[in-house]
């Protein structure tokens, strides 16, 4: 290899580590998990995500936009004509009309390295990713749609932190706030870590099922059908939080296992429908054979 080959060739290498995103505290986003084949697990994240985060309205808003842009543009020919336009304004509308374009073409979602395999984080500026999770699993169990294929599980998280029991208490204790202060619950706790060895499973479940209790006195714990669990899932240093409703319902959501579910209980139901139906004679039959019986004296 040439001089000029090998300088290129570490240039765009470190082009590439520039350009890659790590997991770091303070992002939102979903955790997805899949049997290798990554890329096509982000692939598809990316799909149903830009799917069920479409707003109808933004395309009202944008035909607005154009057609408030087209009677701005005549306005301005028709100016135009009596008195010639300042260039500086001409410079700023510019520069405003490239500010948008920019934004509109801002991604909401993008792909972050976790560091571990089959693991995958797709940050998001989104507001809100826990209603656009249960959004997407709600309904893919209620259509039974098979909507990927590598793509396992898609978590919606709230808070990345760093992984230690004082910060984990700290953001699941704001999560509480927010979902578990004023109406009592059942919740649970499911505790998941990768490649860290210093967090203790029990200790930090205890101490989070405190925090929780403490916010209301009506949350009690459920470990077989919560309305809520609360999701800690600790991947080497760092530590993903949220507060999930009917996660164990919805096959932790798993969406391969709910379009199953959805399926075996539909089946399951077609035979407990054949069972409870019973073929009755026709009523001709009946009569026949009433008079074919013997009267008996």
């Amino acid at each position: 290899m040439s001089e000029a080959k090998r300088k290129n060739y570490f240039k765009t290498q470190n082009q590439k580590q520039r350009k890659r995103s790590f997991l770091e505290p303070g992002l939102k986003g979903f955790l997805a998990t899949c049997n290798f084949r990554e890329k096509d697990c982000v692939r598809e994240c990316y799909n149903i995500l830009n799917q069920y985060s479409e707003d109808p309205d933004d395309n009202t808003k944008a035909a607005q936009a154009s057609q408030e842009d087209k009677s701005e543009e005549e306005k301005a020919n028709v100016s135009e004509e009596d008195e010639e336009e300042d260039i500086s304004k001409a410079l700023e509308k510019d520069v405003a009309t490239e500010k948008q374009k920019n934004q509109r073409k801002s991604y909401k979602f993008s792909v972050v390295d976790t560091g571990v395999n089959n693991c995958v984080f797709i940050s998001t500026s989104l507001e809100d990713p826990v209603g656009l999770g249960v959004k997407i699993v709600r309904d893919i169990a209620e259509t039974k749609l098979q909507k990927s294929r590598f793509l396992l599980r898609l978590i919606p998280i709230e808070a990345v932190c760093r992984a230690n029991v004082k910060e984990i208490s700290d953001a699941v204790g704001a999560l509480c706030d927010k979902y578990l202060l004023n109406q009592p619950k059942s919740f649970s706790i499911i505790f998941n870590k990768r490649y860290n060895n210093a967090i203790s499973r029990d200790d930090t479940i205890k101490e989070l099922a405190d925090i929780v209790t403490s916010k209301n006195p009506g949350n009690r714990v459920n470990l077989s059908e919560p309305e809520v669990s609360v999701i800690v899932e600790v991947i080497k240093g760092l530590c993903c939080v949220s507060i999930l409703p009917d996660y164990l319902k919805l096959k932790k959501y798993n969406l391969v296992e709910l379009v199953g579910a959805s399926k075996a209980d539909a089946a399951k139901k077609d035979q407990k429908d054949d069972k409870d139906s019973v073929d009755l004679p026709k009523a001709d039959e009946t009569d026949q054979q009433n008079s074919e019986d013997p009267v008996k004296e």
